[in-house]
């Protein structure tokens, strides 16, 4: 009769059991994505992160944003989000919303996923809500590329040392999976140049907001987002009704 709390299973439900109960292959703090076709090796080597913090998973090729438990079941066994809450609640004890709460947005303005009204050099990223789901080191290196890019061009040629000198980001297997992860999600374009004695040099970054492709990802991210809010009012509603046509026939049976 009530509505399943849909905060509860994204924050509470652990995703690696998620993920072991719908038959993917775990192997420690990654397992492999179920999107082989993706991947040019058929994803041989796990490519899917396991964020346990946050209680998410993303693949660095195939996903914009992070999956919650709830979107991992919907992406994996391809079903809708009724369907994707049933398969959950059946197997983790799952509290149901209180009644007279209400499903709506963590923000309290009108938001909106457009181009052109503000300011920020990144506001596809933040607007779409792919922003979030970056990892700290994307978050650091991001900027540091944006301030020192030429003008006239977008382009920045940077050493890995800069980078870390810049951000913080002590690590060089750190930036350079960050990178692999910008460029992956069409946010970073990244050449690689040599020098006259065959050696490579500091490679040439772009940060390339405005490709088509990931102009796509950005407005599937934010329409998803928007379409897991309308589900779940639309389960809240029927859940009301539900509650509303059993209280009458109580009435008659008394």
């Amino acid at each position: 009769m009530g509505c399943p709390d849909f905060t509860f299973i994204r924050q509470c439900v652990p995703i690696r059991e998620v993920a072991e109960k719908l038959g993917l292959r775990v192997v420690g703090r990654m397992l492999h994505c179920w999107r082989p076709e993706n991947h040019e090796n058929g994803d041989r080597t796990p490519s899917v992160g396991l964020h346990f913090r946050k209680n998410r998973v993303k693949c660095f090729v195939c996903d914009a944003h992070a999956l919650s438990p709830i979107d991992l079941v919907m992406h994996v066994r391809g079903v809708e989000l009724p369907r994707a809450v049933a398969w959950i609640t059946s197997r983790w004890p799952v509290p149901d919303l209180p009644h007279g709460k209400h499903v709506q947005h963590g923000e309290r303005w009108p938001e909106r996923f457009r181009l052109g009204t503000g300011t920020s050099a990144f506001e596809p990223l933040i607007r779409s809500g792919i922003w979030s789901d970056l990892a700290p080191s994307d978050r650091a290196i991001l900027p540091v590329l944006e301030t020192f890019a030429l003008a006239n061009s977008r382009q920045v040629t940077i050493s890995y040392r800069g980078i870390s000198r810049y951000s913080g980001i002590r690590s060089p297997t750190t930036v350079s999976l960050s990178l692999k992860r910008l460029r992956a999600l069409r946010i970073l374009s990244i050449t690689n140049t040599r020098g006259n004695d065959g050696f490579r040099t500091c490679n040439t970054y772009r940060i390339t907001l405005d490709d088509p492709q990931f102009l796509q990802l950005a407005q599937r991210a934010y329409e998803a987002h928007l379409e897991a809010i309308a589900q779940e009012k639309a389960l809240r509603k029927i859940a009301r009704s539900e509650r509303k046509a059993v209280v009458p026939a109580k009435r008659r049976l008394a």
